[in-house]
Formats: structure tokens, C-alpha cells, sequence
């Protein structure tokens, strides 16, 4: 086989595939505008200025607020924001901001999933240990993924939302969050 890849899954067209399908089921998401504060900004954001971000993502980020297509947007950011199984895409960076400021509030359905993908999008903007072999076989040279500088510096940026995240009891009751996810998310927003 050479080492080709057997199968290689194009993130972004399985994203405009799920954004797509989110704005037919909930048409509402692409003509409302949402005044919920953490979305502040969202729509002042040039998306399409970001190598790979195909959709709109404000359509995606109004449908986590939605009960009923909570769950839909949920896997469209999905798509957006990760690149591959062990990834980031460069889309992470813009969203962190709003992923952090959504997961805070108790009243956004899918917290805790959204919580997951804060903690995926901490561990995966980690930089990768230049001396160390598994570690640059897993995810690459850092001259290679200027997304994880970028994520970190999100996360730095908004270090007082991760606070907050870190110090909810409420949101952590639920979760098996164990030290390293604790270490990692307070590591890359520099705590």
C-alpha cells in the first residue's frame, strides 16, 4: 500500500454538509439574530477570511442556544473546528471565544458537550515537545500548525472565562474531569 492513506474524511465538505442540513431542519438560525451575550461579536467576524471555514458560522453558533437544534449545531461545529481525529483547524481560534463564554452559561443546552470540545480544543492547541518523538509523530512540528498558537492565544486572551469554567461547580458535578484535563485547560490559557 505504500503508506497512501486509506481514507481521508474532507472535514470541510462533511462541515458545509452539516450546516447545511442544520439550516434546512431550522431555517430560523440563518434569518434570526440571536441577542445572547456570549455571541457578541460573532457576526463582526470574517469568517471567510479563515483558510477552510466554508459556513456560516454564526448560523452554527446561534443553533447551540437552540434546545431543538442543539444537538445538530453541535456536530456541524464539530466538523468546523477539528481538522482530524487528533486535529484543530484553523476555525478553533475564532471560536474559542464564544465556546468558552456558551459553555459558561447554565442555561445553553448541550453544556457539557460543548464543555468536552472546550477541553479537546485545550489538550490539542498543546505544542508539541521539539525533543520528543512520539510527540512530533502524533501532531506534527509547531511551524506546522500555527492554529495551536493561535488557540492558546485565545484561550490566554479569555483566561478569565477559564477561570470561571475551572471554579463551576455546578458544570464540573457532573463530569469526570481529572487533573490533566484540569492541567491542560489551565495551561493553555496560561493559568
Amino acid at each position: 500500500m505504500g503508506g497512501t492513506p486509506v481514507c481521508k474524511v474532507d472535514h470541510e465538505a462533511a462541515a458545509v454538509t452539516a450546516t447545511a442540513a442544520l439550516t434546512a431542519a431550522y431555517p430560523h438560525l440563518r434569518q434570526e439574530a440571536f441577542p445572547h451575550p456570549a455571541l457578541e461579536g460573532c457576526e463582526d467576524v470574517e469568517w471567510s477570511s479563515i483558510p477552510g471555514c466554508p459556513v456560516d458560522v454564526p448560523v452554527v453558533l446561534r443553533g447551540l442556544l437552540d434546545p431543538d437544534a442543539a444537538e445538530m449545531a453541535e456536530q456541524a461545529l464539530d466538523w468546523l473546528v477539528m481538522s482530524g481525529p487528533m486535529s484543530i483547524s484553523a476555525t478553533m481560534p475564532a471560536v474559542v471565544p464564544y465556546l468558552l463564554r456558551l459553555t459558561a452559561d447554565p442555561s445553553v443546552p448541550r453544556r457539557n458537550e460543548l464543555f468536552g470540545l472546550v477541553l479537546i480544543a485545550a489538550a490539542l492547541s498543546a505544542p508539541t515537545d521539539p525533543d520528543n518523538a512520539w510527540d512530533l509523530a502524533v501532531g506534527g512540528p509547531e511551524r506546522d500548525h500555527p492554529e495551536r498558537a493561535l488557540c492558546r492565544a485565545a484561550f490566554v486572551a479569555d483566561a478569565a472565562w477559564v477561570r470561571r469554567l475551572l471554579a463551576d461547580d455546578e458544570l464540573l458535578a457532573g463530569l469526570q474531569l481529572g487533573e490533566d484535563d484540569r492541567a491542560s485547560l489551565a495551561q493553555a490559557a496560561g493559568l
